[in-house]
């Protein structure tokens, strides 16, 4: 009998999904959150998974996808603290596409607002909605790396 083809995402062999596997590394190293570029992340991916000689696309996207959810925790948890104490915001840098850092990050909250807000509305039916926002994320996500 054919096996049915893994979703982006599923465990593989080991059991270890690709999200799970990058939650451990935020996990180990919190700074790697921080960081602009992926390029250390999808170094460390490569040489865990010694059979790899090229980054497939489903882990760069889940990548994309689990560093958005965790910085979008952070900024929740640093939302509610700021609410608590009168902190003032840090002024934004310039991305290279030349909008600021902090416009980026506003963006891409409302796109995973959006995201989930098609999610509770009709999963299934907005299936290719919800596509579209996840990949207008990612983007966004992308740029802020650059």
């Amino acid at each position: 009998m054919p096996r049915k083809p893994k979703a982006a995402g599923q465990a593989k062999g080991n059991g270890e999904t690709v999200s799970g596997y990058f939650r451990k590394v935020f996990a180990e190293n919190p700074g790697l959150l921080d960081s602009r570029s992926n390029d250390e992340l999808l170094r460390r991916w490569l040489k865990d998974h010694p059979g790899e000689t090229d980054v497939p696309r489903n882990v760069k996207v889940g990548l994309q996808n689990v560093k958005s959810v965790l910085r979008s925790k952070g900024r929740r948890r640093r939302k509610a603290k700021a609410a608590s104490t009168t902190a003032t915001a840090p002024v934004s840098q310039p991305t290279e596409t030349g909008v600021k850092r902090s416009k980026l990050e506003a963006l891409e909250e409302r796109i995973d607002d959006t995201l989930t807000f098609a999610r509770g509305l009709d999963d299934e039916g907005l299936h290719d909605v919800i596509t579209l926002l996840r990949r207008a994320r990612n983007e966004v996500v992308w740029k802020m790396g650059q």
